[in-house]
């Protein structure tokens, strides 16, 4: 089963990298395809998300027969996720050239020349994470603790609230502009809002978000001590220059990453989403092939085809029962029911409307709904309905909600897996030292969108 589940996620990458350049309508092959990889996939879930994934799997199902729905509907709905699927799929592939390239030894290196006291070391830390979380994704997490946690352990006097509190902001923050993010490719999807149009205000509000976590860290928790890794730094046994280099290679790939999104935008090619797989497969394979020569060249392929791959085997379900889920309510003309409801509170709330949208997805969040649940609910509701802000407005503020849901939910992935790897509580990491930097950063982007969305 694991095999086939693989199989079927590589043929359809395959079959969406293709998509924008055949003149063969290819959504009947790919929905055999996406059937394949929910049946093999959903056999190996974790017993939490399988759950979510039959509960969404069975309403979907349930109202596409209940009205009727012809084939070609089933076909759509059932291939409305594919994309964000074989992004997963591409942006993991990331992690093999970082792994034959040593990079990892390189964040270490300049880890270890930071001599600025913990406020330095935070920011630090913060900065190099969100860059990472932009290529890397979810891997982020385990690398960068791998990485951190011997030199932080002995350098900060609260290494739990200082590693979680730098790690989920930073990884959270990703979201609002990273070309490759789950999360943000559902807002794209969701509001019909391009990526391009979200690229500058969502890496201006990311700023934003690293400059108010290091402000309120420095205030409240940081000690002004001076690090003390002179030892370490002797142990590395690297030079500055084969480490900067190898800085610049990061640098580069997500400034790739970025550029190429941008290119085969204005090329029209294909959807937002194809756009974005694309580039990252194009970053991805030139950045691999730097290091096709070296001996572990061979073992970092078959470790991705044999564990890495199988990360996303609780995603890729999900993502379809969600996509099947979502176009049957769209289809069975239940938005139609309640949008005069939702248009009359729209109308009476104003401006509000706003501020309500990404406090609920906060509050779906801590209740347990993921939010990549409530993006694509509450996204399509938003569109039904007329508001009195931009588009982009609401793309951000969807945006926002979610990026803030993964740091202030207990029962947030990031927060679940920060929880175990440094073995402390996930009520700690998500309220306890995250709910103030929420609070003031939700306050900060609900006025940026609107400022962005008023004055652009």
């Amino acid at each position: 089963m694991p095999f086939l589940c693989k199989s079927a996620m590589l043929l359809l990458t395959v079959l969406n990298l293709l998509d924008p350049f055949s003149r063969i309508n290819l959504s009947k092959l790919e929905f055999v395809v996406v059937i394949a990889v929910l049946v093999s996939s959903i056999m190996l879930m974790g017993k939490v998300f399988k759950k979510v994934t039959l509960l969404f799997l069975f309403g979907g199902v349930t109202l596409l027969l209940y009205s009727g729905q012809p084939f070609t509907i089933w076909v759509m709905a059932t291939n409305s996720m594919m994309n964000v699927i074989s992004i997963l799929f591409v942006m993991q592939l990331f992690s093999i050239p970082i792994e034959i390239g040593g990079y990892n030894s390189a964040i270490h290196y300049w880890l270890l020349k930071v001599h600025k006291g913990e406020a330095g070391l935070f920011l630090f830390v913060t900065i190099v994470t969100h860059i990472i979380s932009s290529f890397l994704s979810f891997g982020t997490i385990p690398v960068m603790i791998s990485l951190l946690e011997k030199t932080l352990k002995r350098n900060v006097s609260n290494y739990e609230r200082f590693i979680s509190t730098a790690i989920s902001r930073s990884y959270a923050l990703v979201v609002l502009w990273a070309p490759g993010t789950i999360n943000l490719l559902l807002v794209v999807q969701a509001t019909g809002v391009g990526w391009i149009e979200l690229f500058i205000p969502g890496l201006i509000l990311s700023l934003i978000g690293i400059v108010t976590s290091y402000v309120i860290e420095r205030k409240l928790n940081l000690s002004a001590k001076t690090t003390i890794v002179g030892d370490y730094i002797s142990d590395c046994k690297l030079s500055d220059t084969p480490i900067r280099g190898k800085v610049y290679h990061i640098i580069l790939v997500v400034l790739s990453l970025i550029a190429g999104t941008m290119i085969f935008a204005n090329m029209n090619v294909g959807s937002s989403t194809n756009q974005i797989m694309l580039t990252g497969f194009i970053v991805v394979l030139t950045w691999t092939a730097f290091f096709v020569r070296r001996p572990n060249f061979k073992t970092a392929l078959s470790a991705y085809w044999r564990d890495r791959l199988l990360k996303a085997v609780d995603l890729a379900p999900l993502f379809v029962s969600m996509g099947i889920f979502s176009t049957a309510v769209q289809q069975a003309g239940l938005f139609n029911f309640i949008q005069p409801a939702l248009q009359v509170i729209a109308n009476a709330m104003g401006l509000w409307s706003m501020v309500l949208v990404p406090i609920l997805m906060i509050l779906c969040a801590i209740a347990g709904i993921h939010p990549f649940v409530s993006i694509v609910l509450f996204g399509q509701i938003l569109t039904t309905i007329q508001l009195p802000i931009a588009p982009v407005s609401v793309a951000l503020c969807l945006a926002l909600g979610g990026s803030i849901s993964y740091i202030i939910s207990p029962f947030a992935g990031i927060v679940l897996t920060l929880a175990k790897f440094i073995n402390c509580r996930t009520f700690d990491i998500a309220l306890r030292w995250n709910w103030l930097y929420s609070l003031l950063f939700f306050i900060e982007g609900i006025v940026f969108a609107y400022v962005w969305g008023h004055f652009r």
